[in-house]
C-alpha cells in the first residue's frame, strides 16, 4: 500500500473516531431523556455538543502545535545528525505519529464502556485522566517538579514518541535502536522544554 493511502486512512480514522464519541454521547443522552420533553431533551444535547465541540477544538489546536513542534524538531534533529531525508518523508512521519491520537481516542471510549459510565463529556474527561501518568505517582514522595511533570504527560503522549521511533525505522530507514535514539534525542528533548516552560509559567501563576 502506497504511503499516501496510509496517511489518508490514519487522517479517516482520527475524524472517525471522534464522530463515533458524538455519536456514542448523543445516543446515550436521546436513551436517558426519551421520556422527557422536546425541550429538556434537545436543551441537554445542546450543552453537550457545545461542550464536545470545545473538546473537538482543543484536541486540533494541540494536535496542530504538537506537528509543528514535531516539524521543528525533527528538522533540526535530523541536520544535526547529517541523515539526509525530505520534508515529504518527515510529513509523513507525523502522519504516523497521528496513529496515537485513535489508539487514545479509542481507550477513552473502552474506559467508560468498560466502567459502565454514562458517554457524556463529564466521562471523556474522567477517563483521559485515567490516562494520566500523574494519577499514578505518590504525591507525598515525589518533587514537585517531578509531579508536575508526570500530570502533563499521558498514554497518547508516550505512544506518539514510540511511533516516531517506528515510523523514523520505517520511513527513514534507519535501525531501531538508533531511530529511537534519535526520537528521544530530538522530540524527547522538544517535550522537555515544553515542560520546563509549562512548570515555570504554572509557578508564576499560582
Amino acid at each position: 500500500m502506497k504511503r499516501k493511502h496510509i496517511n489518508i486512512i490514519i487522517l479517516t480514522l482520527i475524524i472517525i473516531v471522534f464522530l463515533l464519541e458524538y455519536y456514542l454521547m448523543k445516543s446515550y443522552i436521546k436513551e436517558m431523556f426519551q421520556y422527557n420533553t422536546i425541550e429538556i431533551r434537545n436543551d441537554v444535547i445542546n450543552n453537550e455538543t457545545k461542550e464536545f465541540k470545545m473538546y473537538l477544538l482543543e484536541n486540533f489546536i494541540f494536535l496542530l502545535l504538537q506537528s509543528i513542534g514535531m516539524l521543528l524538531c525533527l528538522n533540526i534533529g535530523f541536520l544535526y545528525f547529517k541523515i539526509k531525508t525530505n520534508l515529504t518523508s518527515i510529513l509523513n512521519l507525523i502522519t504516523f505519529s497521528f496513529l496515537a491520537v485513535i489508539i487514545y481516542q479509542f481507550l477513552i471510549i473502552a474506559i467508560v464502556k468498560l466502567n459502565n459510565w454514562t458517554f457524556t463529556m463529564g466521562s471523556i474527561n474522567s477517563a483521559s485522566e485515567k490516562l494520566n501518568l500523574g494519577n499514578y505517582i505518590n504525591i507525598g514522595k515525589t518533587a514537585p517538579w517531578i509531579e508536575l511533570s508526570l500530570k502533563s504527560i499521558n498514554l497518547g503522549q508516550l505512544m506518539i514518541i514510540i511511533l516516531l521511533g517506528v515510523g523514523i525505522n520505517k520511513i527513514i530507514k534507519i535501525n531501531y535502536k538508533r531511530a529511537f535514539l534519535i526520537t528521544i534525542r530530538t522530540y524527547g528533548l522538544g517535550i522537555l522544554f515544553w515542560f520546563v516552560f509549562a512548570m515555570v509559567m504554572e509557578m508564576n501563576f499560582s
